[in-house]
């Protein structure tokens, strides 16, 4: 379903872009940020909506594990929890602006914060009685209120919610070369604080769908929301903030923060989604996101579309020779992307000059010239966007 996506929305980018030329070619009028500003709204409502369905199932087929434990119920398991991070990932161009999801009362510490100490939650190697689970006595009842207290208490790593906590609960400790994460269905049968475990992993999995469900809010039209403001406001302040969106993305976040800092770190514990080994996920579906909002179009997962004028539009009316470099950066960043050798913990271990490595690095540098062109797309359309998040 990943790839078949991929492959759908590039060839309705191409015909986008095409359209588009022919447009100013034709001499018809631009247009309006509003209408720019107000397609982003009914994209990001949709794709928080598909995040959250996407959520709903693996609640469900991780619920039907926890009523009996079994290999084949774990594997099923984490492939829920694959396919609900492909929707929730193109929202992520939705962040750094003080956006519902991350603004100061925002969940997205709760959704998606990394990387993380496994021995906060669970046993580890050497370490049978580490984490929450297993520390009965300074934790005697799982609670959800007690899950968001320790959420990154006493230390960003210190993660006891969200998408990576469910992960490490599914897929334990990737200790293995050849791929991820191998936790037995016996840890929620046999295993010491079997019990323990289902409820750690249930609440978690419960507190993820209400975080979700108030994005889908936020962001629901004709509602007195974070949407609401959001269209009503002044066209320009909205599109500033969507541009910061795709900028701190491209470079600071996903660039940065996710890929060169493994690259160069070299250390697995560095990779975004390290126990199911579906780092190359991460990195294709943010970029999915980023063109969805480019183009202003979006894909969703039962195959309809939502369409209207992106800030591609926007960019082309101002300067559409840029607007066509940009746009061809961000195609071969997927393209990139997509094209990494996986598992990714074994990419950044590679040689020296490797193929493997210099693909991440090549996608490093092209998502950099995407914030780079993003700043200036920025400064044309009248606005200002910064490659670095204000401290």
């Amino acid at each position: 379903m990943a790839i078949r996506y991929c492959i759908t929305a590039l060839f309705s980018l191409g015909l986008m872009s095409c359209s588009q030329e022919r447009k100013e070619e034709n001499g018809a009028p631009s247009v309006s940020l509003d209408q720019v500003v107000e397609n982003y709204a009914q994209i990001a409502y949709a794709s928080y909506v598909d995040s959250l369905d996407a959520a709903k199932k693996m609640q469900s087929q991780i619920a039907a594990f926890l009523s009996s434990p079994t290999e084949q119920g774990l594997l099923a398991a984490r492939e829920s929890w694959i396919n609900a991070r492909l929707p929730y990932l193109q929202t992520e161009v939705y962040r750094f602006y003080d956006g519902p999801i991350d603004d100061e009362d925002g969940p997205e510490g709760l959704l998606n914060a990394w990387p993380m100490d496994e021995a906060y939650i669970d046993y580890v190697m050497g370490m049978p009685g580490a984490g929450i689970i297993n520390e009965t006595q300074s934790y005697p009842e799982i609670s959800k209120a007690l899950l968001i207290k320790l959420n990154e208490k006493d230390g960003e790593e210190n993660i006891s919610c969200g998408y990576h906590a469910i992960e490490f609960l599914l897929w334990g400790q990737d200790l293995r070369a050849d791929g991820p994460g191998n936790r037995s269905h016996t840890d929620y049968t046999t295993a010491a604080n079997a019990d323990r475990r289902k409820q750690f992993l249930s609440l978690t999995v419960s507190l993820l769908l209400e975080n979700l469900q108030s994005l889908v809010d936020a962001w629901a039209p004709s509602k007195e929301n974070y949407r609401a403001e959001f269209v009503q406001d002044n066209p320009a302040r909205s599109i500033e903030k969507i541009l910061s969106g795709m900028t701190l993305l491209s470079g600071f976040e996903l660039a940065g923060e996710r890929l060169l800092v493994a690259y160069e770190s070299r250390a697995q514990e560095d990779e975004h989604s390290c126990f199911s080994d579906t780092t190359h996920n991460d990195a294709i579906y943010d970029i999915v996101g980023l063109i969805n909002v480019w183009s202003g179009l979006y894909q969703r997962p039962d195959g309809s579309k939502i369409e209207g004028p992106g800030i591609q539009s926007l960019a082309s009316a101002k300067d559409a020779q840029l607007a066509e470099k940009l746009h061809a950066e961000l195609i071969s960043s997927l393209s990139t992307a997509k094209n990494i050798p996986r598992p990714f913990d074994q990419a950044i271990l590679a040689e020296e000059g490797s193929d493997a490595r210099q693909a991440i690095l090549r996608l490093i540098e092209e998502l950099e010239d995407v914030a780079d062109g993003l700043v200036v797309i920025a400064d044309k359309i009248g606005v200002s966007v910064t490659r670095e998040p204000e401290p």
